[in-house]
């Protein structure tokens, strides 16, 4: 008998302490914690807008950053939102005395009926490990916070944070539109910044599939007229030049991009090709021994480096590097790396059948007991490339 009032005034204590808020003085108290977590939230976007201004962080990682972080503190403002106002309702509400007192009493009298009809107290115990499954807890859904952020903001339109908070987040959910508009309302609420300004641009960039529209080109300006190194304005401006056949000066900014940027910046193989695409196609030569820029034609981490950009710009600016090494290897066959370079971009582009076409004449550049001839050979049967050649 011992056992069961013993567990009745545990279960007592535990009930008294959940239903505690309802009975407190000052219901905000409530919220404390989940305005903490807005305050520290909001702190980590203003020290991630200070690192990629600085060049800390590239723009890729903080973008992403940028919206897992606004992704939390959605949540922590709807937390303390509804805190502080079931906190509040709860203490107005007639009868919440007398309803804590009902709730003490009625949960341990129920528990331990139903644990007298339905539990083993003679059932010996179980390992914690054996009892355990895998967390069926899905993720986070972020559409339906974005949409109660979105309900929010249409109450409260002059709430600048959230209309920051919201933009990068629109930028990665694909939805140039919705982010352009976000990143305006910040602007107008928040002022002007680098990074707002510059994804103001990206995003205007998005809506013209790729191709850097006057408008976008002012905002990316108005980003290195308040941050001269933001890197990533610097980029797409580069971009522009390209795009308008403007290639000396394009060779210039790219050059620059190429000198400010950190060794391991996302779009740094990305520019050293395109450098070497302005060059050649402005006269100079592509590729300089002094400069240490890469031949044209991307790595696997240029690839990879490029899912970091919009959808348009990645294919654009791949298929140009690809074109570019597949011309110089018709006329430089002996190039066993950049064989192996130009299969694989083929097959993360999708076109397998260019890919087997370049790994077939590569296979017949090359002797298949030399060296070379044994590195292309691996790298087909790895990419299931070797079968298809002896297919009749």
């Amino acid at each position: 008998m011992v056992f069961w009032f013993v567990a009745a005034g545990m279960t007592a204590a535990a009930t008294l302490i959940a239903l505690w808020p309802l009975l407190a003085d000052a219901p905000r108290r409530v919220a404390s914690r989940a305005e903490h977590d807005v305050e520290v939230y909001s702190a980590q976007l203003r020290e991630l807008d200070a690192d990629v201004e600085r060049g800390t962080m590239p723009a890729a990682e903080a973008a992403t950053a940028r919206a897992e972080i606004g992704r939390r503190l959605l949540r922590a403002d709807g937390k303390a939102r509804l805190a502080v106002e079931g906190g509040a309702r709860g203490w107005q509400r007639r009868g919440a005395i007398a309803t804590v007192v009902a709730v003490v009493a009625l949960v341990p009298l129920t528990s331990a009926g139903l644990y007298y009809l339905y539990g083993a107290p003679g059932l010996p115990d179980l390992p914690l490990a054996s009892r355990q499954s895998p967390s069926q807890t899905p993720d986070p859904d972020v559409g339906r916070m974005v949409a109660a952020a979105e309900e929010r903001l249409r109450t409260e339109p002059g709430d600048g944070r959230g209309w920051d908070v919201l933009a990068p987040i629109y930028l990665r959910m694909e939805r140039p539109q919705d982010a352009a508009e976000a990143f305006r309302q910040a602007i107008r609420l928040l002022g002007s910044s680098a990074p707002r300004e510059a994804g103001l641009g990206e995003a205007l960039t998005q809506l013209a599939d790729g191709e850097v529209t006057d408008e976008a080109r002012a905002a990316f300006e108005r980003s290195l007229t308040i941050n001269p190194a933001f890197l990533p304005a610097r980029f797409f401006l580069a971009l522009d030049l390209s795009q308008e056949d403007r290639h000396e000066e394009a060779a210039v900014a790219w050059s620059q991009l190429v000198e400010m940027s950190p060794p391991d910046a996302p779009w740094m193989q990305i520019a050293n090709a395109a450098l070497a695409d302005a060059r050649q196609n402005g006269g100079a030569p592509a590729a300089d021994a002094d400069a240490g820029v890469a031949a044209p034609g991307p790595t696997a981490a240029d690839v990879e480096a490029a899912s970091q950009m919009a959808e348009t710009d990645r294919q654009a600016m791949i298929r140009g590097m690809v074109g570019q090494l597949a011309e110089r290897l018709a006329t430089q066959p002996d190039d066993v790396e950049g064989w192996k370079r130009l299969i694989r971009s083929y097959r993360v582009l999708g076109e397998d059948e260019r890919a087997s076409e370049a790994f077939q004449t590569a296979s017949r550049a090359f002797a298949a007991d030399s060296a070379a001839g044994r590195e292309i050979a691996a790298l087909g049967t790895q990419l299931g490339l070797a079968a298809q050649e002896t297919q009749p």
